[in-house]
């Protein structure tokens, strides 16, 4: 088998937004393939892949890695020659640079980037050359870019509660035992990336004379699997930065009887990935019912959305202080977020540094200048230092070169479901209208009924931020109306044309409809309640609607219809600064 020393001089992924580039939800990845070869080989495909998934690594109970994939896109850039019929087998020449362009769309609502030895959170580009030898076996050749991906927030900061711990050690043997006692304080758990943590140190009268020379303060993370049971939820305490303590006192090596350290300077929070916010452990509390008449279905914007927005890993933070060998103080803390659009953070680079990103599906694939690393970013005060040591910094937010901005986009998914009773007596109404921007979601929701006179309605607004955090408002109303509800128009005119179409097929059932015309399909069920379901796709400038009526004749000689509409229009909308 070949290497990729000898057939494969250059495999790149080039990226327009440069060599480490740092996204957000809703941005367009766009670069090219460059791809050069020794000598002449026949290529069977060039293929890409952009994922996004986060990852429990080697979960003790399945003995398997977990995963949630937020999105997977592939693509297939090249498969068969110009103006031929069948794939592959295209002649590739040597000593050229070949330029295969791409471009593809990160969803929005996708986690801020994490790297662990126990799980990660990562977003990748992966591109593949496939080639088939003279002995008819397949290799696959391929590089690999990750990339970081920051949460759009507005800030998201955490106080926290004052907290305490302590440890005992027993000292000597025999007779010459001792305990050592210690107690840390600190003033509160809640901090954001450049803040300097202090604390309070105690520490008993039996103890070395030189103590306080073995003092250390560590950062430590480490992940949990939001709903997984206790015995395989968490991992294991990752060391992220380690510092020697000074003592306050003027010779720490001769330091007798108790001793008190008040205002130690710990260490200043690095830059690292925010803590998962809130409280996830219960999964159930995220399922989503639009109407208390039933489950309708929610649109496929926001429940994608949602579903990203769902914590599958909870990061946790703690501070230790350890006193040589014999004690550890643990006290957990949580890390807040910096607004990415204030001017004043920048983007530094992981305090642990580059991060390896090899994936078990690779195992059997030759890697192009591999093995893969990166380094992720996060917002980092620009005028703040890393523990006394400056990091890489990348400006997340600069001036505008001139008064224009780049285009503003705007989709706006509106779904309208109607449902009422042949009797007239009562009728349902549901719409919902979704207005998604960046950095934040509009959801409204109107619910309405109809019976015996009375109208009830109920609005609720919510609101989600960049960040996730959401705000619901909720309105009710009750009116009198005329004592027999009117069917909607909406049903009226379903009902017309779902007649129609049914006609329609009967008289032309030999003649295939074309993919602009609405479909119909008629079931019966063993109850013999009969369904007839049409689907209409209406396209008119940038607007998008989907209508889907159902029309059920039950057994007993009622009848049912159901209207539901999704639209989804995209505007674009260019910005000028006055």
């Amino acid at each position: 088998m070949g290497t990729d020393s000898d057939i494969v001089a250059r495999f790149d992924i080039h990226l327009d937004a440069g060599d480490e580039p740092v996204f957000k939800g809703g941005e367009l990845i766009t670069g090219k393939l460059l791809i050069e070869l020794r000598k002449p080989i026949i290529i069977n495909a060039v293929k890409l892949q952009m994922k996004g998934r986060a990852a429990w690594l080697n979960d003790p109970l399945k003995k398997d890695d977990i995963e949630k994939v937020y999105f997977d896109q592939d693509f297939t850039l090249l498969e068969r020659p110009p103006g031929k019929p069948e794939p592959g087998h295209f002649q590739w020449i040597g000593d050229f640079i070949y330029s295969l362009p791409f471009e593809c769309p990160l969803p929005k609502g996708c986690p801020s980037t994490y790297e662990g030895p126990h799980a990660f959170i990562r977003y990748f580009i992966r591109a593949s050359l496939v080639q088939e030898d003279e002995f008819e076996k397949i290799h696959e050749y391929y590089v690999k870019k990750a990339f970081t991906l920051v949460s759009p927030s507005e800030g998201h900061i955490i106080n926290g509660e004052s907290a305490q711990t302590t440890d005992t050690a027993i000292l000597g043997k025999c007779c010459c035992k001792s305990k050592l006692s210690a107690e840390l304080a600190l003033p509160k758990t809640g901090y954001l990336p450049g803040e300097s943590i202090y604390g309070n140190l105690k520490i008993g009268n039996k103890h070395s004379k030189d103590i306080l020379n073995h003092m250390e303060a560590r950062l430590v993370d480490r992940v949990r699997r939001i709903g997984a049971p206790e015995i395989s939820a968490a991992s294991p305490w990752r060391t992220l930065y380690v510092r020697k303590l000074e003592s306050n006192y003027d010779s720490p090596s001769k330091t007798k009887g108790a001793i008190e350290q008040s205002g130690l300077f710990l260490l200043t929070v690095p830059p690292v990935c925010p803590s998962t916010k809130g409280d996830y452990e219960d999964p159930s509390k995220f399922e989503h019912i639009l109407s208390p008449y039933g489950k309708l279905l929610e649109s496929p914007s926001t429940a994608t959305l949602r579903f990203r927005r769902i914590p599958f890993l909870k990061i946790e933070y703690g501070i230790q202080v350890t006193l040589g060998s014999d004690i550890l103080l643990e006290i957990p803390i949580e890390i807040g977020e910096l607004s990415t659009r204030d001017k004043s953070n920048t983007l530094q680079s992981f305090i642990t540094g580059p991060q390896p990103v090899e994936e078990a599906d690779e195992k059997g694939k030759i890697a192009v200048n591999g093995p893969f690393v990166y380094t992720p970013v996060y917002p980092y005060p620009k005028n703040s230092e890393t523990n006394g040591k400056a990091a890489n910094i990348t400006v997340i937010a600069t001036e505008p070169n001139s008064h224009h901005h780049d285009p503003e986009k705007t989709i706006i998914t509106t779904t309208r479901t109607v449902v009422t009773h042949s009797d007239g007596h009562k009728s349902e109404t549901m719409e919902e209208t979704v207005v998604e921007t960046e950095g934040e979601t509009v959801k409204t929701v109107v619910e309405s009924t109809v019976e015996d006179g009375v109208k009830s309605e109920k609005k609720e607004t919510t609101t989600i931020d960049a960040s996730g955090d959401e705000k619901t408002s909720v309105e009710t109303s009750k009116t009198q109306v005329s004592e027999r509800a009117e069917i909607p128009e909406e049903i009226k005119e379903a009902r017309n044309q779902i007649e129609e179409l049914v006609e329609n097929q009967l008289e032309n059932s030999s003649v295939k409809a074309s993919a602009a015309e609405p479909t119909v399909e008629t079931v019966v069920n063993e109850n013999g309640e009969e369904t007839i379901v049409s689907t209409e796709v209406i396209e008119d400038g940038n607007s998008r609607t989907i209508k889907t009526t159902t029309v059920t004749k039950h057994s007993d000689g009622g009848e049912t219809t159901f209207v539901q509409e999704n639209t989804t229009t995209e505007t674009i909308t260019n910005v000028l600064e006055e």
